[in-house]
């Protein structure tokens, strides 16, 4: 589709990532979770491109990550658009709108919208009580 990419391979380090990112002068940056660990790192890879401050597209996609994890644990760490990228298929229209001037910034602003509604019905959801009460709480078993 016309794009020049980047693959840093695996593994990589959120410094060469990020140093990377601006010697190349990228118009955005995306991260693929293929295990576990890797959505910890995501969060980490957005929380130093924000105080690299950095202002690009963050793209996240993978087999370990999920609209609502990068909602709820990623975006807050990063000013700039972050976007989870369900699969390869959807990356061309994503990146399209990001790059067009004229969609750009409604495109974002309908993502970091929805990503909010997530993070406070996630919120809400968790209706914890302090631990003297949940102690209180406890079920009768035996």
């Amino acid at each position: 589709n016309n794009y020049e990419v980047i693959d840093l391979g695996v593994m990589v380090p959120t410094e060469k990532i990020i140093r990377t990112a601006i010697e190349e002068k990228v118009d955005m940056l995306g991260l693929s979770g293929l295990i576990t660990p890797s959505l910890e790192e995501m969060t980490h890879v957005a929380a130093e491109m924000e105080k690299a401050g950095m202002r690009i597209p963050l793209l996240i996609g993978g087999a370990t990550t999920s609209k609502i994890h990068t909602a709820v644990k990623i975006a807050p760490n990063y000013s700039a658009p972050v976007v989870y990228v369900k699969d390869a298929s959807v990356n061309t229209n994503i990146v399209a709108s990001l790059m067009n001037p004229k969609s750009s910034e409604i495109f974002a602003a309908s993502i970091a919208e929805e990503y909010e509604q997530l993070r406070n019905k996630q919120t809400k959801k968790a209706d914890l009580l302090p631990l003297e009460d949940a102690k209180r709480r406890k079920p009768t078993l035996f």
